[in-house]
């Protein structure tokens, strides 16, 4: 049992890891997201006066 207990605690970091780098990876490569993207990176069109 501690075994089978072990095996589904390191699965399950595992996970969490892979869920909070894949979030992190698509966070930095979201390039369509004008309200997501630094001022500097956006067209000129699209930056919001004052900012």
């Amino acid at each position: 049992m501690t075994g089978a207990v072990t095996v589904s605690a390191v699965v399950g970091l595992l996970s969490l890891f892979a869920g909070v780098a894949l979030g992190w990876y698509l966070r930095s490569s979201n390039d369509w997201c004008a309200e997501c993207a630094q001022p500097e990176q956006l067209p000129n069109s699209l930056q919001r006066p004052g900012v």
